[in-house]
């Protein structure tokens, strides 16, 4: 009898950085079935950050210009290693990984070419969607993270809606304790990088401002690091928030830190499916979050939070104050939000689809 070969996975992504989308990819691999699966990581550019990852292989590649000369030779480089490799399945992270390994993989004749969706194309623009379009027409899948961010692909860069299966985030319930907020509504905050404009921390500030009028007391909380924390902080100050606002910076720790809070807000423009939404969720923060991406996939309004259209400080001010003010209505959506997010995202249902999922595509 022949003995059994796992099947090899290589994982494209662009670089590793402290961010949704690569906590995700190194969660999965950490915790694919090793008898059936064995998992390669291939990164094109120099992580930003230090991370664990045992028993699986790590290439570290160097690919400054795609469209390049130089860009050229490393995709023929990998399509002859995954040839040489026996890799079966490609599954591709972000813009520039799904042009490099997609490509790389169509010249290699790898079986499975999977192209992962996990946010609302906001990066794109003209030449990059017509150069990704063209790179998604030799993948033979595609992976979405929400039923939102599936529609918008099939929408707008032609990808056939039947080869997109939507396998939503996968998170560790059993990390991430519960913490009853039995008090006054004292502290309210945002967990977000502070490099891109789409997170809209400047309309947080804008509504926090609005809310502390009537509520002088609250404490606004800012989690996150980047090059806007100056223009942000300036912001804050000519709002009249400079006494009662931290800007924590960058936290290890998210989980202990969302503990303090009562409240927790995202009110980005654009999402994919926000793993900052389900963290609030599961620690026992009342959520308000702009009606955008796969958030109402997460927070059934009225039930597990509270939804509010985007760019509107008005409306994100007036869900704020009500969840400030009313202790129940909190703790009420507080409870069900947990137990929601319990039911649908714990990691082995995660897991679960994507094995399923490359048993079936090889």
């Amino acid at each position: 009898m022949p003995r059994f070969k796992p099947t090899k996975i290589l994982f494209c992504i662009d670089a590793l950085a402290r961010g949704g989308t690569e906590l995700q990819l190194l969660g999965l691999l950490k915790r694919l079935d090793r008898t059936r699966f064995t998992p390669v990581l291939c990164t094109i550019r120099p992580a930003t950050w230090e991370f664990e990852l045992e028993d699986c292989e790590h290439l570290q590649l160097h690919v400054p210009r795609l469209v390049s000369p130089a860009g050229f030779l490393a995709v023929w480089r990998m399509a002859r290693w995954l040839r040489r490799n026996e890799v079966e399945i490609v599954h591709t992270f972000f813009q520039d990984a799904s042009v490099f390994c997609g490509t790389a993989a169509w010249l290699a004749r790898t079986p499975c070419r999977v192209a992962g969706f996990r946010d609302m194309g906001f990066w794109s623009g003209a030449a990059e969607a017509r150069l990704t379009k063209a790179v998604y027409g030799l993948m033979t899948g595609f992976l979405a993270n929400a039923e939102a961010v599936k529609n918008h692909f099939v929408a707008h860069f032609g990808v056939a809606a039947d080869k997109v299966v939507v396998v939503p985030n996968g998170i560790d319930t059993e990390v991430i304790p519960w913490t009853e907020q039995a008090g006054p509504t004292l502290n309210v905050g945002i967990v977000g990088n502070l490099n891109r404009r789409v997170k809209r921390t400047d309309l947080f500030i804008e509504a926090a401002a609005r809310v502390a009028a009537n509520h002088p007391d609250v404490c606004w909380h800012i989690i996150g690091e980047g090059h806007l924390h100056q223009e942000l902080a300036d912001l804050a100050n000519t709002r009249g928030l400079k006494e009662n606002i931290v800007f924590a910076g960058s936290i290890a720790d998210v989980p202990a830190y969302l503990a303090q809070l009562q409240v927790a807000v995202l009110c980005s423009d654009s999402e994919g499916f926000s793993n900052a939404l389900l963290e609030y969720m599961l620690a026992g923060c009342a959520v308000v979050a702009t009606d955008v991406g796969g958030n109402p996939e997460a927070v059934q309004n009225e039930k597990t939070g509270l939804l509010v259209p985007p760019d509107n400080a008005e409306a994100l001010a007036a869900a704020m104050e009500r969840l400030v003010a009313d202790v129940a209505l909190r703790k009420s959506m507080a409870h069900a939000a947990r137990s929601f997010v319990e039911e649908q995202f714990e990691w082995s249902v995660c897991v679960a689809a994507h094995e399923e999922y490359y048993g079936k595509c090889r």
